[in-house]
């Protein structure tokens, strides 16, 4: 077998186009040139997006990149986008008014000397005279609210509601302090006439703020899909959580719905965006496509958070983490995929994928080298600095962990000229015979797991979920085991003839300790050839002392769903499983459905779009517990 050391030097030298290896310290350089330029020009109100413009040369030869860093002081500055080959950066204050610093780096990638200038951005307050401020931004459905500041160690949030609606809705809250606070305001339905307040919070007494104002929304821009609710609501429906965020795989944007299934908010982005996870506080993780480190490859490249007016609030690319991967001497990534998730911390984990050539032999394949598709998970810090790495290659073994010669279990592949869908771009595939690569595991979900600081990874390719020892970064990275068939966990009290999930989607545990997934159900699928199979969502009860796994809920959701999914239990005792690719494409559909304990449907939106995770939320600003 190829070793370590052999494998890392190939696909270094596959990806070398884009990758700095063996990176020196970088140090200032007179020889680098550049000058910096906003526009608009200062001073605009808080929420203005800003362009910066950057023109840079160098007297030496090699490829210029550039980092963008802001803060409201010089202390508090933190990157917004890493290095990467485009030198524009859209840029929106919202944290108040004030003087941002905004840093623009500039390095050589072939000689790592680096040049700097930072320019001062004067941002001012919406608010006049203690008056609150209602404005539009480009999203028609989204308004940015400016309160006027509030006493320190107050807590401050905006109440809105529509006219006619017999209830409001409210964002999260922020602290008060000396400058204004500023809140996108979304959930609101279009051509529609809204009422919005702040008020503050101080202990437990509450005070609004003496003048509500009001907002017109506009009409949506682009098309959507048709939302047509095959269930209804009634009594048993949880009718708390009634926003339903679809993470459209796109074309649509991201959008959500209410549960008569009204379009309340969207977010069309340059790259486009598979949103992952929302997070707490209005923001979005997820993934695009877009000019990062390697100009001749652009999709999935971009690791990205995006608040609720569109704007691009934070930003690494692949050549930059795989950057630091080499520093510490792993493999590079070729894509991220599947996840980006926000650690309790604010630090941010997500997959990335990895290959590696092996002989001859290797998963039954008989000419080689054999190009094996694994995956990589990263953590990086709230500065977009990789702290963190764990290698599916370096977890191959006996006992708990991986085997390399267990390959997918339908026989998955990706393919040089990437018309797969859901696979990266590959760069080793070419050297082999077929020109494809076996997708050996298939990342599809990371979950934190908060009760240990361990994380749990589903491995659709395998029909395993496997919890990880991470202990919040101070883990050995060893696999503590493997959920699924032919894992550590026996059966106790399943009655089903294949009471186990296949090509899994969404694993996590709840807040009262069970496991939640969606059952995609292909490998059972494929064993009962002519039979009916359809996906189901399950929940489970896991006995890690006893390794046993009891089947909770095993429910037929009436659909098969041949890819993706999400799965989440709802405050009223139900759950939520969304079938996000019903059918086939072009015309491939999703639905959104609850289910009793009992395994009764009781509600039911469907879209016309696929759709990679659906969530059930209280509003935007709230993320779900799992």
């Amino acid at each position: 077998m190829l070793r370590k050391q052999d494998n890392l030097a190939l696909a270094r030298l596959a990806i070398g186009a884009f990758m700095i290896l063996g990176l020196a310290t970088p140090r200032l350089s007179a020889a680098i040139q550049l000058n910096m330029t906003p526009s608009p020009a200062p001073p605009q109100p808080v929420g203005t997006v800003v362009t910066w413009q950057v023109t840079a040369s160098d007297t030496d030869a090699g490829t210029l990149s550039y980092r963008f860093s802001v803060g409201l002081t010089s202390t508090t500055m933190l990157i917004r986008r890493d290095f990467s080959l485009s030198n524009s950066w859209n840029w929106a204050p919202t944290s108040g008014e004030g003087l941002y610093h905004v840093t623009v780096t500039v390095r050589n990638n072939s000689t790592q000397h680096i040049a700097q200038t930072t320019m001062i951005y004067w941002a001012t307050s919406r608010v006049v005279n203690g008056v609150p401020a209602v404005s539009n931004t480009a999203n028609p459905l989204v308004a940015l609210y400016s309160a006027p500041p509030c006493p320190s160690g107050s807590l401050v949030r905006v109440r809105f509601k529509r006219s006619g609606a017999l209830s409001s809705d409210v964002t999260n809250f922020k602290g008060c302090g000396p400058r204004s606070a500023n809140f996108y305001i979304a959930g609101m339905r279009g051509n529609s006439t809204y009422t919005m307040n702040y008020e503050v919070v101080t202990g437990g007494l509450v005070t609004p703020g003496p003048t509500p104002l009001q907002f017109q929304t506009g009409a949506p821009v682009g098309t959507f899909p048709t939302m047509q609710i095959l269930h209804p609501i009634d009594n048993k429906t949880s009718i708390g959580t009634d926003v339903v965020l679809h993470a459209y795989t796109g074309p649509p944007p991201p959008a959500a719905h209410d549960l008569q299934g009204n379009l309340i908010w969207y977010a069309s982005l340059p790259g486009g965006a598979l949103v992952t996870r929302p997070v707490n506080g209005g923001t979005m993780l997820g993934i695009s496509s877009g000019l990062g480190g390697n100009p001749s490859v652009q999709a999935a490249q971009l690791l990205r958070e995006f608040d609720l007016a569109g704007n691009i609030i934070a930003e690494t690319n692949v050549t930059r983490v795989s950057e630091q991967l080499a520093q510490i001497g792993q493999d590079p990534i070729s894509a991220f995929h599947h996840e980006v998730l926000r650690l309790p911390n604010g630090n941010t984990v997500a997959f990335g994928a990895v290959e590696r050539l092996f002989p001859a032999g290797t998963q039954g394949v008989a000419l080689g080298p054999v190009d094996i598709l694994g995956d990589l998970v990263v953590v990086l810090d709230p500065n977009l600095q990789l702290v963190w790495a764990w290698n599916s290659f370096d977890h191959d073994g006996g006992g708990t962990q991986l085997d390399i010669n267990r390959p997918a279990l339908l026989g998955e592949i990706c393919n040089f000229n990437n018309t797969i869908p859901g696979c990266p771009p590959l760069f080793l595939a070419g050297q082999t015979p077929s020109n494809t690569a076996n997708d050996w595991l298939h990342g599809n979900a990371i979950s934190y797991i908060a009760s240990e600081g361990n994380l749990l990874l589903s491995f659709r390719h395998q029909d395993w979920v496997v919890k990880v020892d991470y202990r919040d970064g101070a883990g050995t990275g060893n696999i503590l085991w493997r959920l699924g068939q032919g894992g550590e966990f026996q059966l106790s009290g399943a009655t089903d003839p294949y009471p186990w999930f296949s090509h899994q989607h969404d694993p996590g545990f709840e807040a009262d300790g069970t496991l939640s997934l969606f059952d995609n159900g292909n490998t059972r699928a494929a064993l009962n050839v002519g039979l009916t199979e359809n996906s189901r969502g399950q929940i489970w009860s896991l006995d890690q002392t006893n390794m046993l796994a009891t089947p909770v809920l095993n429910a037929d959701l009436g659909v098969f769903s041949f890819a993706v999914g999400r799965a989440q239990k709802l405050p009223n005792g139900n759950s939520s499983f969304g079938a996000g690719f019903v059918g086939n494409p072009p015309n491939a559909t999703s639905q959104t459905m609850e289910v009793t304990p009992a395994g009764t449907l009781d509600y039911i939106m469907s879209s016309t779009a696929a759709s990679y995770r659906d969530f059930r939320l209280f509003n935007l600003y709230t993320a779900p517990a799992k």
